[in-house]
């Protein structure tokens, strides 16, 4: 059976393709289905485009790249450096019309039995699902704000791509996220496009031999609350941070926070900490291994999760798995953002806030969760309990997703594949 794999080449892999060993990070979901295909008994054909945005890929040539750790070479489409700079503003436009060239010169090459192709590269998709001969599965990672405007907004740009969702697609399949991806895939495409969503997948790596000396230095007398995230005013960083020290207000050297990222916000928070004068009680660390996260995890006596498009991401579902107190915004049904996962997760294994913006809620469940230790074991055990049936070992999840590859190659409908939904 011949696959091929078209995806957007993320920044944690392109440090491998550099290098040309593979060590991939972020986005486990791509390099996991990429390595599931190149130890199956399958052909497959491994694209990645590169797209607009921050990147350490210069080139201007398209590459094939053969890396130890893979036997399958992985073909690098380039991206707007491929395109003369005289085209100005319309080079991001020309870069996606080569890449949709390209990746149609591959399928006709490759005659692949079905092709999974991802939403960065969309245009390519709803070509390839109207004129090409093969299969096309539509992979998304879950929906952003510009994909929800693209349904609602008039621009030509937005009406190109409700013409490219409402392609013939052979499936659709979804990453859970809690982004409210049920709505928007009912809107978007077409009725009779299978869709399915399925949670990412949690192992939770052993504890450490050494664990990180920052982590050791945590106080074992105080509260310790967990923020894991890109330090960006969007990410909720600035409400955590404003909530622990309300919190330490009312309840001086009882709490301690822990901020696990970096971003822009970095220099500002720790004013902020400097200016509190609670520099004993809160600490930073930029980045650390996925093992010593999990430790993190082990010593955090509560997590707390502000993410404005969905809770059901990949950090999240690691604590829940973990068995962690946690605190969440609540459900906006307006949106569908969060009503998945107010339906896995039970009243009493979470503590609710209003929004993400909530600052008072927040201290004041921190406050409350700091008060009760009882109540925080409690919530962690409802919740671990609560996770265990429905957040999947990495192997389910991406056995699942390539076994559904191959049923759609063979002709099978997806209505007849065992493995049901999340969503």
């Amino acid at each position: 059976m011949k696959i091929l794999f078209v995806g957007r080449l993320f920044s944690g892999l392109e440090t491998s393709l550099l290098s040309r060993n593979w060590e991939p990070t972020g986005a486990p979901t791509v390099f996991k289905v990429i390595e599931a295909l190149d130890s199956s008994p399958n052909e497959a054909r491994l694209v990645l485009t590169c797209k607009d945005g921050p990147s350490s890929w210069l080139e201007k040539n398209d590459k094939t790249i053969a890396l130890n750790g893979l036997s399958t070479p992985i073909r690098v489409l380039s991206g707007i450096n491929a395109i003369p700079t005289f085209f100005g503003p319309m080079r991001p436009h020309l870069s996606e019309l080569r890449h949709m060239c390209k990746i149609w010169q591959e399928a006709r090459a490759f005659q692949p039995d079905v092709i999974y192709l991802g939403n960065a590269n969309i245009w390519s998709g709803a070509f390839l699902a109207h004129l090409g001969k093969a299969p096309v599965i539509f992979r998304m990672m879950g929906v952003y704000p510009a994909m929800r405007k693209a349904l609602q907004g008039f621009r030509l740009t937005h009406l190109f791509l409700r013409w490219c969702y409402r392609a013939p697609y052979a499936a659709a399949i979804c990453t859970q996220d809690g982004s409210g991806i049920e709505r928007w895939l009912e809107a978007a495409l077409k009725p009779n496009v299978d869709k399915v969503a399925w949670v990412n997948g949690v192992d939770i790596p052993p504890a450490p031999d050494e664990i990180s000396p920052q982590l050791q230095g945590l106080p074992d007398n105080k509260t310790i609350v967990l923020f894991i995230g890109h330090l960006e005013s969007l990410k909720g960083c600035d409400v955590f941070l404003d909530a622990v020290l309300s919190a330490l207000s009312e309840r001086p050297d009882e709490i301690h926070a822990l901020m696990i990222g970096t971003g822009s916000r970095l220099a500002a928070l720790n004013e902020k900490v400097k200016n509190a004068e609670q520099e004993a009680n809160v600490t930073f660390i930029n980045r650390l291994p996925h093992i010593q996260i999990a430790e993190a995890h082990r010593r955090a006596d509560i997590y707390v999760s502000l993410n404005r498009l969905g809770n059901l991401s990949n950090a999240n579902l690691e604590a829940m798995r973990q068995g962690q107190c946690i605190i969440l915004p609540r459900a906006q049904p307006y949106l569908g953002i969060d009503t998945v996962t107010d339906y896995l997760i039970p009243e009493d294994a979470a503590l609710r806030i209003k929004d993400a913006d909530d600052m008072a809620g927040l201290a004041s469940a921190i406050a409350n969760l700091h008060e009760s230790p009882a109540r925080r074991k409690a919530q962690a055990k409802a919740l671990a309990e609560a996770a265990q049936k429905f957040v999947p070992s990495w192997d389910d999840r991406i056995e699942n997703e390539i076994t559904l590859l191959e049923h759609i190659a063979t002709g099978n409908p997806v209505a007849s594949f065992s493995e049901h939904s999340n969503a």
